[in-house]
């Protein structure tokens, strides 16, 4: 596990909270892998707006650590393609992460 998960979700949190829309299934999914408790959940689902989810799910991913930013980032790939290579992710057709120059100079900025 790397920390370059959790800090693309931190430095990008402005932006995921205004477009992300596929909440609920990256919610869903990190609920049953038991990383977000029940209650957590149900006050991510009863917020009327994505963005209202977004950030009541981001409350769930500060309090639960790298390890839970390093699962919804996998999340996010897999539900917001789009968004993810936007923002500086890349998907290859083998449906791996590559590393593109803006990732990478985080990576090196972090170091």
């Amino acid at each position: 596990m790397s920390r370059f998960e959790a800090n693309f979700v931190v430095k990008n949190e402005a932006t995921l909270i205004q477009r992300v829309t596929s909440v609920m299934a990256i919610a869903d999914e990190l609920k049953n892998k038991d990383m977000i408790h029940d209650e957590k959940y149900a006050e991510i689902k009863a917020e009327g707006t994505n963005q209202g989810k977004m950030r009541k799910l981001f409350e769930a991913l500060h309090s639960g650590g790298d390890r839970v930013k390093n699962d919804f980032y996998y999340a996010l790939k897999h539900h917001e393609p789009f968004l993810f290579k936007d923002l500086g992710g890349r998907v290859t057709t083998e449906n791996t992460c590559e590393v593109d120059s803006s990732e990478q100079n985080l990576q090196e900025s972090m170091r």
